[in-house]
């Protein structure tokens, strides 16, 4: 179904905001959810915010309870056979719930949101969702398998091991540990000294069964959204630098007013500035992501060292996004449109 489609059924077009989830950004991902279900516009949305303990509802009424399915005759499976290697079209599937989206906006961030498994689940109930795809959601969640992604293209990333709970050789210090598949920086130190190493990974290992050990690279912090729209060419919106008032850009830094400051544009040259967005474009065409990404580089010395690609970036009223958007002439609400006709198109 296309936006032509429904503005021929003259209607509003049903949004669900999937948001909430059981990661350790469960908080993050609800004030991001709200944020965008009041900022639809309610002339041309039905919205409906949705926990992820209601997802039953998104299939409305057409799924059939288990007791009720049953295999076809066997005159039915032959004839269905038959079509299929002549090449005909298999019998078409029951009409789908009038109680059922017509998109649905993730504003889920960790895992169960941001890995591909939430994505993988709309893909079985046909339902259009905002962002990435299966694999580019679990390519960019997975840091270690993200790292080798990059560093086959030759983007610049920071040196680190991959460790599970042993730990044998590590890139000197000071160290940054964190889990591979994690967000919102949740389970991440900065080690300094080899008796605080253990314990940080024990810390990074409550979060993910997998840690991440690297070298720690000081330097200016900054991240670059891309919009990514059918019919258009990849857009790399201004580089925000963020400034924290911790020692780094930690839970309190990103989410507790004040915590940070974000400076638009960055205050680094412009032959860098020019660098670091093709280098998001860059990144978010490699993983295959669609819709937005938000891709974080630290800047040291004058060289770019990717940290990380967002697919689901927040959507809070400190989240970087949403303000780089905003200095580059598209407001909060045409953001949300963009991205939901993205959602649409390309279904």
């Amino acid at each position: 179904m296309t936006l032509m489609d429904l503005k021929g059924q003259d209607r509003k077009l049903r949004v669900a905001v999937l948001m909430g989830g059981s990661s350790s950004e469960r908080e993050v991902s609800l004030v991001s959810g709200q944020m965008i279900a009041k900022a639809l516009d309610p002339d041309r949305y039905e919205v409906t915010a949705l926990d992820t303990r209601d997802l039953f509802r998104l299939t409305g009424s057409c799924a059939p309870p288990l007791s009720a399915i049953s295999a076809p005759p066997e005159s039915d499976t032959k004839r269905i056979g038959s079509a299929v290697r002549a090449g005909a079209p298999t019998p078409a599937l029951a009409p789908a719930s009038p109680d059922r989206p017509d998109v649905v906006f993730i504003a889920l961030h960790g895992k169960g949101g941001e890995d591909g498994t939430v994505q993988g689940m709309l893909e079985v109930l046909g339902l259009p969702y905002t962002g990435s795809g299966v694999l580019a959601s679990a390519l960019a969640m997975d840091k270690v398998m993200s790292k080798r992604v990059f560093k086959a293209a030759d983007i610049p990333v920071i040196d680190g091991i991959y460790v599970s709970p042993e730990i044998e050789a590590y890139p000197g210090f000071p160290l940054f540990v964190k889990p591979n598949a994690g967000g919102s920086t949740c389970g991440c130190s900065l080690v300094t000294e080899p008796a605080a190493l253990y314990g940080a990974v024990r810390e990074a290992l409550k979060f993910d069964d997998t840690a991440l050990i690297e070298r720690y690279v000081k330097g200016t912090e900054i991240t670059i959204g891309v919009l990514d729209f059918p019919g258009e060419s990849l857009m790399a919106l201004p580089v925000i630098e963020i400034v924290p008032k911790s020692e780094y850009y930690d839970y309190e830094s990103k989410y507790a007013a004040g915590g940070s400051e974000h400076i638009i544009p960055a205050r680094i040259p412009a032959a860098l500035i020019d660098q670091a967005q093709e280098i998001a474009r860059q990144c978010h065409a490699l993983l295959g992501c669609r819709g937005v990404s938000r891709t974080d580089i630290i800047v040291s010395d004058d060289r770019l060292y990717v940290l990380e690609v967002n697919t689901i970036p927040g959507m809070t009223p400190t989240s970087l996004l949403p303000q780089a958007a905003e200095h580059a002439g598209i407001p909060f609400s045409q953001l949300l449109d963009r991205i939901i006709r993205s959602a649409i198109d390309r279904n």
